[in-house]
């Protein structure tokens, strides 16, 4: 008796776990009956959709991809631009710095044609250029005062010059001499066949703006030579 029991409670057991597995199998597909179903009432072009999501996809990669591009050739044209705008800078600076140097050579020319020419107007001693270059310091001035004489006249000429620069210090107008510009004395010496180019510094007070600069050449015979140049003419800047 008890093994029919033992044999007939254990059939019960394996009809109830059948009986689960079939329940939980029905349960699982009728969730995923109700899934299609509702994917097919509510999303009827789900297909087409997946479609046209991965083609979606797929132009963003691809516009992303030539939106780099276009970046990479933006900022090649922006180097391209900045590297022709310091080719040009440099090519006008370039140009400029020859134009000077055609301007000195012409200024130089005409200056040994006065001395071979002769002539009433060239004769005697003369001023033949003046030019005050910029320092470090504000204040400080280096002058070149170059001073001819017509070859003709084939002599010595010796002498001396006095420089003076006038401006304004602050409400009064002022005329100092090379003594009160930091000169060791009130004029330069000079003595010369042909030209001679004398040089120096001159330093201006402190707050002095200066406006001409007037040159006095007293030679040791015959009558002074005077003549005045503005400021702005000569100034330079630079070494």
């Amino acid at each position: 008796m008890s093994s029919r029991r033992t044999l007939l409670y254990e059939d019960d057991l394996r009809r109830n776990r059948r009986r689960s597995w079939l329940v939980a199998v029905l349960w699982v597909s009728s969730l995923a009956a109700l899934y299609l179903l509702m994917r097919y009432i509510m999303m009827p072009d789900f297909g087409q959709v997946a479609t046209e999501l991965a083609h979606t996809r797929r132009a963003l990669s691809e516009s992303r991809a030539e939106i780099e591009q276009l970046q990479q050739q933006l900022a090649q044209h922006q180097r391209g631009e900045q590297v022709a705008e310091s080719a040009n800078q440099e090519l006008q600076q370039a140009l400029a710095s020859r134009q000077e140097e055609i301007a000195s050579l012409r200024n130089d020319l005409s200056f040994f044609q006065r001395l071979m020419e002769g002539g009433a107007q060239q004769a005697g001693l003369a001023v033949h250029s003046l030019s005050l270059r910029a320092t470090d310091d504000p204040r400080s001035f280096q002058f070149a005062l170059t001073l001819s004489q017509n070859l003709k006249r084939n002599r010595q000429a010796s002498g001396r010059v006095e420089l003076f620069v006038s401006g304004a210090d602050g409400d009064q107008s002022k005329r100092l001499g090379l003594d009160a510009l930091g000169g060791t004395g009130p004029g330069l010496e000079f003595s010369f066949k042909y030209f001679q180019q004398l040089t120096g510094m001159i330093m201006l007070p402190e707050g002095f703006k200066p406006g001409s600069v007037s040159l006095k050449v007293v030679p040791e015979s015959g009558g002074p030579v005077e003549r005045e140049f503005m400021w702005k003419d000569v100034i330079q800047q630079g070494s």
